[in-house]
């Protein structure tokens, strides 16, 4: 009972969330700068391109991240792995995806420890690496005073100190007692969580150029705004994960896009801007799940056929 009345929350919640940006976006209709909007397929193309390498530096960190852990796996493996399961974020809560990979890695008898303790690690690289973007962005973007300046830099060592992986594990384990899970144990060094980093922050570069040409796509955007696109982008996605009630972010990264984007935008662009986001990198993720199963279809033959 408790847990349905918690779902009916969430999604009214999500509910009202857009429903608040479509009213705006519907008030604010004539607001529209409908004279500078154009239609650039050749900008879409290459936003769609930008969002293929970033699913092949995200399988690759997965790869990298499974073999350092001892379970070695294929680079296809990895990317029918991530494709089929990375559809279950939408569901609500942030464990599904996580569930559905150790589950696929079970059924091609990896080590369930090591399946864990991954998906802890990814998921710890996915945020320390969204932190350090979001902050460099902010620095680069140069509208700051001596004090959010000395903030960001703070901030910003202190992310780079928590990837050590002594630190990172008392970080992790103290956040899995609060929610009554057993502690892990990261094996991995420190060099190699560094090593590691450079496919998260290519993945996270790969999308913020993607996202950069997907509004290039209707509406110039000159590129000394990059950063103020990258600062937005990465700070909706956190906003976005944090708040486990909304799946896969819905209603939540929108709202945050939409006031970021508002300062260099007009309005209602920003927040249909956040919907066409939503809906660019929805599409690519529906796009390789089907792609994913063709891949893991295709392997059972070739291994039937043998």
């Amino acid at each position: 009972m408790k847990k349905t009345v918690k779902r009916l929350l969430s999604l009214l919640v999500v509910a009202i969330i857009f429903l608040f940006l479509i009213k705006n976006l519907v008030g604010n209709w004539s607001k529209i700068p409908f004279d500078d909007l154009r239609f650039n397929i050749w900008f879409l193309v290459i936003s769609f391109f930008a969002l293929a390498a970033h699913f092949l530096s995200y399988s690759k960190s997965w790869q990298k991240t499974m073999c350092m852990l001892g379970s070695s796996i294929s680079l296809t493996q990895s990317c029918w792995m991530i494709s089929t399961t990375q559809i279950a974020k939408y569901l609500p809560g942030r464990i599904w995806y996580m569930v559905g990979r150790v589950y696929v890695g079970k059924k091609e008898k990896m080590s369930g420890k090591n399946l864990a303790v991954s998906m802890i690690l990814e998921t710890c690289l996915l945020i320390i690496s969204s932190c350090i973007i979001f902050l460099f962005s902010v620095i680069m973007v140069g509208n700051y005073s001596f004090t959010n300046l000395s903030i960001c830099l703070i901030l910003l060592v202190i992310a780079i100190i928590i990837l050590n992986p002594h630190i990172l594990s008392r970080v992790v384990n103290f956040l899995l007692k609060i929610l009554k899970k057993p502690n892990i144990k990261i094996t991995v060094s420190y060099s190699q969580i560094l090593k590691l980093s450079i496919y998260f922050f290519g993945l996270w570069i790969a999308q913020i150029i993607g996202f950069y040409f997907v509004i290039n796509a209707i509406y110039p955007m000159p590129i000394s705004k990059i950063f103020t696109l990258s600062a937005a982008y990465t700070l909706s996605w956190m906003t976005g994960f944090v708040v486990i009630f909304a799946p896969g972010g819905l209603g939540v990264r929108e709202g945050m896009m939409t006031l970021l984007l508002s300062p260099i935008l007009p309005a209602p662009l920003a927040i249909a801007i956040s919907f066409i986001a939503r809906i660019w990198i929805t599409l690519f993720e529906i796009v390789i799940f089907f792609v994913g199963l063709l891949v893991k279809r295709l392997s059972n033959l070739k291994d039937n056929s043998q």
